[in-house]
C-alpha cells in the first residue's frame, strides 16, 4: 500500500515577508546608492572649485553648520567662515590642482553599510611661484538631507608640503598658528 505524505507549513507567509524585506533592503540600497553618486558628484565640484580657486562656489555646496575638521598637528577645527578666510588666503599665494582621484562611498562605522559619505584617495599638486609639490591625500566628507557638504577631513601632510613651496608665516597661517 503506498502513502502520501503531505506537509503543509507557512512557509509562503515567511517566503512573502522575505520577498518583501528583501525587496525593502533592495529600494533602500539603490536609494544610499543614489545618494552616494549624488553625494560623490557634489565633493567633485567641490573639489573642482578649489582647482578653479572660486571660494564663493565652493562655499555654495557648504551646509550652514560645515565643519573643516583640523587634522595637523596644532590645526584647530574650522567653521564655514573660517574655511572661508583660510581658503581666501591660500589661494592668494599657491595653485592646487588634482592630478588624480578615486572616490569611494563612506560606511557607518557600527554596520559597515553605505551612508551616504564619500571618501577620496587623490594626488593634488600645489604650485606657488616657481616651485610646486605633489601631495597623496585622503579625505572624507559627510552631507546632510540636502546633500549639502556638513564636514569635510583631509589627511596628508600638509605642513611639509606648504613648508617647501611657502614662507613660513604664510604656513604659520594656515595652520592657525598666526592668529
Amino acid at each position: 500500500m503506498g502513502g502520501l505524505v503531505v506537509s503543509c507549513s507557512n512557509d509562503m507567509a515567511t517566503g512573502n515577508e522575505d520577498s518583501t524585506t528583501n525587496a525593502e533592503t533592495s529600494n533602500e540600497n539603490t536609494d544610499i546608492k543614489a545618494t552616494y553618486e549624488t553625494n560623490a558628484e557634489n565633493l567633485k565640484k567641490l573639489l573642482n572649485t578649489w582647482e578653479e580657486q572660486d571660494v564663493e562656489g565652493a562655499l555654495s555646496l557648504m551646509a550652514d553648520d560645515f565643519t573643516e575638521v583640523g587634522t595637523g598637528m596644532g590645526e584647530p577645527d574650522r567653521t564655514k567662515e573660517e574655511w572661508k578666510a583660510n581658503m581666501e588666503m591660500m589661494m592668494g599665494v599657491m595653485k592646487p590642482t588634482l592630478k588624480q582621484a578615486i572616490f569611494l562611498p563612506g560606511v557607518d562605522t557600527t554596520s559597515l553599510a553605505m551612508d551616504g559619505s564619500v571618501r577620496y584617495y587623490g594626488v593634488w599638486n600645489f604650485a606657488s611661484g616657481e616651485k610646486n609639490e605633489d601631495l597623496k591625500v585622503y579625505g572624507s566628507a559627510d552631507f546632510n538631507d540636502e546633500g549639502m557638504i556638513s564636514s569635510l577631513t583631509h589627511y596628508a601632510d600638509f605642513g611639509a608640503t606648504m613648508m617647501s613651496i611657502l614662507p613660513e608665516e604664510i604656513v604659520a597661517e594656515m595652520m592657525g598658528g598666526g592668529k
